[in-house]
């Protein structure tokens, strides 16, 4: 048997669906998360689930990926799985961090919703936006952006060798995802974000969030986490700087996978409600064993 690595997802980009009979809502660790976070927020994911909002979709998209990647690690672990080694994707950190006990699940939770409220008032003026953009090159990609660069682009996600998500000024990328599609592009789509994250323009956020993390406590983790954007595991006098500073610096998902599958990796298992990670880990290497906690219902 290789190495497995936990992978915990970045925000999701629609609401998860959890119908009455859906089997999840019968878990107890599901109950006892939901029962946990009830305790300090208001956010009530049933509710979400069902509900049509118009304000603060993305806080609470963000919410309940914490609660929901949260929940599987309980599960996983009941189950008998032990990870060798966490890795993330964007904001998937937070719940990397709560599952390694570097801090608590209470604590994984603040944070989430603190740096999202953060978030969410930037995006309320930002005019910045989000794309992805599937099939092409990284050096088409990076032409594109050069292209228009009085839009204040730049690569925020590397998730692939043809996989790349822009950031930048909302009129940039929509010219860009054109552009795209144009030079034979297989997808080219606009992500829920109303805000360029992992990129530059986020960068003077940094002081802000690092005092909001003054008083936690962080511990050494249990399991290493390889973050996204250094490709190092992180330490535990390294995680508050690093929390104030990724959200303007990008996210080389590639490389993640590369270095853990270069250190013996080869059973990737996604923590969380979707399979957006368990597809980039299959388009990046398919020898290697990769597959979804949540997709298993």
């Amino acid at each position: 048997m290789g190495r497995v690595a936990f992978c915990f997802p970045g925000q999701l980009q629609e609401k998860p669906v959890l119908k009455e009979d859906h089997p999840l809502r019968e878990d107890p660790h599901f109950k006892e998360c939901i029962e946990r976070a009830s305790r300090q927020t208001t956010f009530d994911l049933f509710r979400f689930s069902f509900k049509e909002e118009e304000t603060g979709v993305n806080l609470r998209l963000q919410v309940a990926t914490y609660l929901l990647s949260m929940i599987h690690f309980f599960r996983l672990r009941a189950e008998g799985w032990v990870p060798d080694i966490l890795t993330e994707h964007s904001m998937g950190i937070y719940a990397a961090l709560a599952a390694s006990e570097a801090i608590t699940f209470e604590e994984g939770l603040w944070i989430t919703e603190a740096i999202g409220r953060i978030l969410e008032r930037e995006g309320n003026f930002s005019g910045g936006a989000m794309g992805s953009i599937v099939g092409l090159p990284f050096g088409e990609v990076e032409k594109i952006r050069q292209e228009l660069n009085g839009f204040h682009l730049s690569i925020a996600n590397h998730n692939g060798s043809m996989h790349f998500v822009l950031s930048g000024e909302e009129k940039g990328i929509e010219k860009a995802l054109a552009l795209a599609l144009s030079r034979k592009a297989i997808s080219a789509t606009r992500l829920t974000f109303n805000i360029g994250l992992h990129s530059p323009s986020l960068s003077g956020l940094r002081e802000e969030i690092r005092d909001l993390l003054e008083e936690i406590e962080v511990q050494d983790p249990k399991f290493p986490i390889l973050n996204h954007w250094t490709i190092r595991p992180l330490k535990k006098e390294e995680v508050k700087a690093f929390l104030s500073e990724e959200i303007g610096q990008p996210v080389y998902w590639d490389r993640c996978v590369e270095k853990l599958i270069r250190e013996g990796v080869d059973r990737f298992i996604e923590v969380g409600h979707g399979v957006t990670l368990t597809k980039l880990i299959r388009w990046i290497n398919r020898d290697v064993e990769s597959f979804s906690a949540g997709d298993r219902f």
